[in-house]
């Protein structure tokens, strides 16, 4: 009986790409330990599947990864208004970028600036309500994308999963923000 043999068996995942790697990396490096390299390539082409399949689905609410990440910050802000300087901290971009992204969302009617009422100096950024109307129903085909993703996984191993994910990143994040 082979691997594949004995994973079909136990109802295990079929053999995928990184398993090549794998095989490939033995040949050269025999006596190293390569499980990381399995999960952690694994964990990048997950993410590299979803961010392809993301950006087409975005492109029919004629927004960019980049623009959905800033309006899905705004909308789930308590105030529904951030600052530049916080949306910085939250998708993790220069100032530089960050101007010439509100002014591409702001030219398209997605978000609005204005003058903090309490300190004339600062600005706010909101999202308008065609932003509001346009990120909403993105979000709902994100999520529902993300569903199809882990489809293949019940819940149980849904939830092993996330509480394995959510220990390597707490213990190597040192952003706590959401992008």
């Amino acid at each position: 009986m082979t691997a594949d043999d004995s994973r079909a068996e136990q109802g295990a995942a079929r053999p995928d790409s990184v398993d090549d790697v794998v095989t490939e990396m033995r040949a050269i490096l025999p006596r190293s330990d390569l499980s990381s390299l399995q999960l952690v390539s694994r964990m990048l082409r997950v993410v590299r599947v979803f961010e392809q399949r993301r950006e087409v689905l975005l492109k029919k609410y004629d927004l960019e990864p980049w623009s959905f990440d800033m309006l899905a910050a705004i909308r789930r802000s308590e105030r529904q208004r951030l600052q530049p300087g916080e949306l910085l901290a939250a998708t993790l971009v220069t100032s530089g970028t960050m101007t010439t992204r509100l002014n591409s969302l702001e030219k398209r009617g997605l978000i609005a600036r204005s003058r903090d009422g309490r300190d004339g100096r600062k600005v706010q950024v909101r999202v308008t309500p065609t932003g509001r109307r346009r990120i909403d129903a993105a979000f709902e085909d994100v999520l529902q994308c993300q569903r199809d993703l882990i489809a293949d996984l019940d819940p149980g191993q849904r939830e092993t999963l996330e509480d394995l994910l959510r220990r390597i990143l707490a213990s190597n994040d040192t952003n706590t923000a959401i992008h």
